[in-house]
């Protein structure tokens, strides 16, 4: 759909993108479809004990640069296995684990010669009670906000 010059799409992964175009972001997970939380399984020479030297193997070949396509592919990893909760604080509680794992530090992402960009803030709402959840760059501590006050 298009609306004055701005396109939406069905976002089938609940993620927002602020740079490359949606599609080229989902074409790309699929470079990562065999990611996965769980310890992979030797299957290059399935008759070789393999020594697994290490926790989180299957998540080797995740992204962790600070581009835009990098980040998406992690959040989006993230995200889908993160998790579920109907507990209000269980959930802002993930949200900002899920954000933290792609916010960008300073000093990593120049963005012109001596000029940096990186995460600020984080921040989440609660829509249907009006209250305002956010970390700063300083404080990683999970404010509250409640807009009705």
């Amino acid at each position: 759909m298009s609306i004055a010059g701005c396109i939406f799409y069905d976002d089938s992964v609940n993620i927002l993108t602020n740079f490359s175009v949606f599609p080229a972001q989902i074409e790309k997970l699929t470079d990562f479809a065999a990611v996965s939380p769980a310890q992979p399984k030797n299957t290059i020479v399935p008759n070789v004990d393999l020594n697994m030297y290490s926790r989180g193997l299957g998540t080797r070949h995740l992204l962790g640069g600070m581009d835009s396509s990098s980040r998406f592919v992690k959040v989006a990893f993230t995200l889908a296995h993160a998790p579920k909760s109907d507990d209000e604080t269980e959930s802002v509680t993930n949200f900002f684990n899920i954000l933290h794992s792609v916010e960008q530090a300073k000093r990593l992402d120049e963005i012109e010669p001596g000029k940096f960009e990186y995460t600020m803030y984080s921040d989440c709402m609660n829509l249907d009670k009006g209250i305002l959840y956010f970390t700063t760059y300083d404080n990683n501590q999970i404010d509250a906000v409640d807009m009705n006050s």
